[in-house]
């Protein structure tokens, strides 16, 4: 009987939620470890001058979020493949987040079998913030579930599969665009062009538990993150960084704010800067000790009018690999001007 054949979460079925009340003291744990002490969700003064009525959370802390919903759903049956969200709307002090998600499909890649998860973050409005899709790739398991799940029959590898990730698709690079009303000849010019790699500091094993004590706060985080005799019963048998981890933070030649195609946080048109979103996908995962390089392109650029006026849409990628050569992931960030 195949994996794809011994696991299928039906589609409909609910993950557990993930709530948080969200402020200060959740933030300033996540920029302690993203180093991402950013004026705007710091001072209000600086908010305020970027158009926003106070301090507001990071995007990517609302990513961690929905990262720790997949990561207590799968539960060591296997792991992300990839996860591609939108920013809708923006965390204000003493908003109340929860991550919602339902499968919607299973499918098979590389002879892999995956689940596709509909997510999102809303607010106490029930506003959405962050719209999300995901997939789970399955390593195996065995035993009955209670969670949606159809398993096989025990089998002779323990109930194991050893981890296999699918391979991400080949990014199409767009180097043909015209100058518009934000778009400009030297950005242009930056479609395509590789900036130089550039290697993380090497991965320590504090710095995979303090970014999941800064995405868990204020319950503890899971053990499989945190406690190594607990990691090396998993999947990847040892203690391994959780998906939306960042190998770079604190790096101090790492600014992906100052990539030559980016404009700043601005108040003039065409330099308000707004966080558009992500897609990655992941390949091998980051342990302790792991060095990470990263090769980063600026893939599109184009504009578009909306009801705030002329967009400028600019989609960088990030393509990581470790020391040893192996895929970590392939992550495109999308980031607007207005």
């Amino acid at each position: 009987m195949s994996i794809s054949e011994c696991i299928k979460p039906e589609p409909g079925v609910h993950l557990p939620g993930f709530s948080r009340v969200t402020d200060l003291p959740h933030w300033n744990r996540y920029a302690a470890v993203n180093d991402e002490f950013i004026d705007v969700h710091m001072s209000k003064e600086a908010a305020r001058a970027a158009g926003q009525p106070d301090i507001f959370g990071m995007g990517n802390l609302r990513v961690g979020y929905q990262h720790a919903a997949l990561h207590r759903w799968i539960g060591g049956r296997g792991d992300i493949a990839s996860f591609s969200c939108q920013f809708r709307a923006l965390n204000f002090p003493g908003d109340e987040l929860t991550v919602w998600a339902s499968v919607v499909d299973n499918t098979q890649r590389d002879g892999l079998a995956l689940t596709v998860v509909e997510m999102g973050v809303r607010n106490q409005n029930g506003e959405e913030t962050t719209p999300a899709t995901a997939e789970v790739v399955w390593f195996g398991d065995r035993g009955e579930r209670s969670d949606g799940f159809d398993d096989g029959a025990e089998r002779s590898d323990g109930g194991r599969h050893a981890p296999a990730m699918p391979s991400p698709p080949t990014p199409a690079i767009v180097t043909d665009r015209s100058p518009g009303v934000h778009l400009d000849a030297q950005t242009i010019g930056w479609l395509g062009r590789s900036l130089p790699v550039l290697d993380s500091l090497p991965v320590d094993a504090n710095d995979i538990r303090r970014w999941a004590q800064a995405i868990w706060y204020p319950e503890p985080p899971p053990a499989d993150q945190f406690d190594l005799a607990v990691a090396a019963d998993g999947p990847w048998r040892g203690l391994v960084a959780p998906r939306d981890f960042n190998p770079y933070a604190w790096h101090p030649d790492f600014h992906p704010e100052a990539y030559p195609w980016m404009r700043g946080m601005g108040s003039e048109p065409g330099r308000r800067g707004l966080n558009g979103g992500q897609r990655t996908w992941y390949g091998t995962p980051i342990r302790p000790g792991d060095v990470i390089g990263s090769e980063v392109t600026l893939i599109d650029a184009y504009e578009k009018d909306g009801r705030i006026g002329t967009m400028l849409f600019l989609v960088d990628q990030a393509r990581w690999t470790n020391q040893r050569g192996e895929l970590v992931r392939i992550s495109q960030r999308t980031t607007i001007y207005h």
